[in-house]
């Protein structure tokens, strides 16, 4: 049976999700998320039940950071127990009917190795590639915070309350300039407060942001599942006035410092493959490719 995704099922398809992809997820994360996004994402769940367990699960919404107003992205995964049944496909076209009713002009999602053929059925094209990869912060030297250059200091955000302003300056300056299809340069400060910043999987006291003389100028936000003992980069960058100084460097370094003192044994991360100096920083940092994720895109009329 396919329905709609109610609070309930949080901690199942949570399950289902860490289970079945690469993905980091949390019953609490994405609980927040439904809940958090703006109107205009038209955010839409279903699972797929059997004998009253989570076997798939599928999401669709609009690309609300982004200019346009026209770019769904859907997704489905299906417990391997239950694939080749056309559950997912139920969910995805459902997904698609979603994003198209409420004015889609082009659908984006993602595929790991085993589901390319899925996409290619149904005349998507890949777009970019992403390289998800970890490390174990317990293995990392981050003795260069010992020793900071004149004018730099790192701080948690949580110490960086009072200037959050300034700290979203910084997160838009660092989302707008990944390589992406779509820049991703409307986030509203106070969107930004519910949806990135009051996610419960975002650690304050593990999340780090550097300062250039008193000015953030840098940041590295960390998710974190203490069950697990892992934890995700959520974005890491600098403002552009502040580039080519080492310092998203430094702001993971203090991240994976923390990570390290508080039991986290796996950090991962996702960059495109065409971010060569975010993709160098990590393999310097010991971080190792695991998978690699394909976003594929179907456009209409």
């Amino acid at each position: 049976m396919i329905r709609e995704f109610e609070d309930g099922d949080a901690e199942a398809t949570a399950d289902l999700l860490a289970e079945h992809t690469p993905w980091f997820e949390t019953a609490r994360g994405l609980r927040h998320r439904i809940a958090a996004l703006p109107a205009r994402a038209h955010r839409a769940t279903w699972i797929a039940e059997d004998a009253g367990q989570v076997v798939g699960y599928c999401e669709a919404e609009f690309q609300w950071v982004t200019e346009r107003e026209d770019v769904g992205q859907v997704y489905a995964v299906v417990a391997p127990s239950h694939r080749r049944r056309g559950l997912g496909s139920l969910l995805f076209d459902r997904a698609v009917e979603h994003v198209v009713a409420h004015g889609a002009r082009e659908i984006r999602s993602w595929s790991f190795a085993n589901s390319d053929v899925f996409l290619e059925r149904r005349a998507f094209g890949r777009t970019r590639e992403e390289r998800l990869s970890t490390v174990d912060p317990r293995t990392v030297d981050t003795s260069a915070l010992d020793r900071l250059p004149e004018g730099v200091g790192v701080r948690s955000l949580r110490e960086l309350w009072p200037q959050l302003l300034a700290v979203h300056a910084v997160y838009v300056d660092a989302a707008r300039d990944m390589p992406v299809d779509h820049r991703e340069s409307n986030i509203d400060y106070d969107e930004w407060l519910r949806e990135t910043i009051e996610d419960p999987d975002l650690t304050r006291d593990g999340s780090s942001v550097v300062l250039v003389d008193g000015a953030p100028a840098a940041l590295s936000f960390l998710k974190v599942d203490e069950r697990h003992a892992v934890a995700e980069h959520e974005l890491t960058g600098t403002a552009r006035a502040f580039r080519r100084r080492g310092l998203a460097r430094l702001a993971k370094l203090a991240v994976l410092r923390w990570a390290a003192a508080n039991g986290i044994t796996r950090v991962s991360t996702g960059n495109d493959a065409t971010n060569v100096g975010m993709l160098a920083i990590n393999d310097e940092l010991g971080f190792r490719p695991f998978a690699v994720e394909t976003e594929w895109v179907k456009r209409l009329g």
